[in-house]
């Protein structure tokens, strides 16, 4: 390494001045370690604001649990599974015909229903409402709007069973 470049590095480390950096390494015979400890005791090395040093460890990042190993993902997806269906089962679909109630199901039994036989629970809920069957939701918060929807398609299928008769008659 010639002597410019000695002089850049010891400028570029110690964040001093070329004349500083030249001086200190005259001084030194050329030795950069030994240019260094110059300019430290004459006070020209100007230390970097973002730069620090120390001996104290830094906290290690933590290590990945146990629980975050697929198996413990598995254990807490099936766990956030039972919960949904323990909510879901506490919402009972109630069957009624003229205000009593004929019978009542879980949802959870009413979605498998209509995940195996769409068509068919959907067809025999549309008919049945033709003939003064209504269905209610009871045993969870925020049904009623959903039970609003069933009076509504209740007074519908009402209002057409109704008409047709009164047609009828004429």
């Amino acid at each position: 390494m010639d002597h410019f470049e000695m002089v850049e590095k010891l400028r570029e480390k110690a964040n001093v001045s070329y004349e500083d950096a030249k001086t200190a390494l005259e001084v030194s015979g050329w030795d950069l370690l030994d240019a260094l400890v110059y300019l430290e005791k004459e006070g020209k090395i100007q230390e970097e604001a973002s730069a620090s040093y120390t001996t104290r460890q830094e906290p290690r990042p933590a290590q990945p649990r146990a629980d975050d190993s697929a198996k413990g993902v598995m254990a807490r997806l099936f766990e956030a599974l039972a919960t949904l269906i323990n909510r879901i089962n506490r919402i009972q679909l109630e069957v009624r015909h003229r205000g009593k109630v004929l019978y009542s199901i879980p949802l959870l039994a009413y979605l498998l229903l209509l995940g195996f036989a769409f068509w068919f629970t959907i067809g025999v809920m549309v008919i049945s409402l033709f003939f003064g069957v209504t269905y209610r939701f009871k045993g969870a918060d925020g049904v009623n709007g959903v039970n609003r929807v069933m009076d509504k398609a209740a007074d519908m299928a009402d209002n057409i069973r109704t008409g047709n008769r009164e047609q009828n008659k004429e």
